[in-house]
């Protein structure tokens, strides 16, 4: 029988599931247990369905979905808290580098499970994510120039 637990539960494909099943935002309900430190009401967490050992996030208590809806504050919170978890983790689990994984969507967009801005601090790990390059047919300078018409 699978292990179901919060440890595996990206592995039996439920993982989706659990927070839409509940009813409630889990970030809003967020456990002080599972809290390591806390800055104007922006919260570093351990992951409770980590990717690697180590995980964490990087949470605001208000609750929103997106980016460009955080205060100033929250943002200098984020940043301040990122460099303390990087140390954190750093020291903790010997890793020499951390990801800041900050995924820029509304609700389920890009593969985000919780529809509640969140960031992660990753210990990076060769082995944790593997890159498939796509072949690209278009120079960086034609991408500039399009991507500046943007703006």
């Amino acid at each position: 029988m699978p292990d179901y637990s919060n440890y595996n539960s990206r592995t039996y494909g439920e993982y989706g599931k659990i927070w839409r099943n509940t009813g409630k935002c889990v970030f809003c309900d967020l456990k002080d247990k599972y809290i390591i430190a806390e800055m104007d009401d922006v919260v570093l967490t351990v992951n409770i369905f980590p990717y690697i050992v180590g995980h964490l996030l990087i949470i605001p208590r208000r609750h929103f979905e997106a980016f460009e809806d955080m205060n100033d504050k929250e943002i200098v919170s984020i940043k301040k808290l990122a460099d303390k978890g990087r140390q954190i983790i750093s020291e903790c689990t010997k890793s020499e580098h951390v990801w800041f994984l900050y995924r820029m969507a509304r609700g389920y967009g890009s593969q985000k499970t919780v529809p509640h801005v969140h960031a992660h601090l990753i210990p990076y790990s060769d082995d944790l994510f593997k890159w498939e390059y796509q072949n690209i047919d278009t120079s960086p300078e034609e991408i500039a120039k399009e991507f500046r018409k943007k703006l």
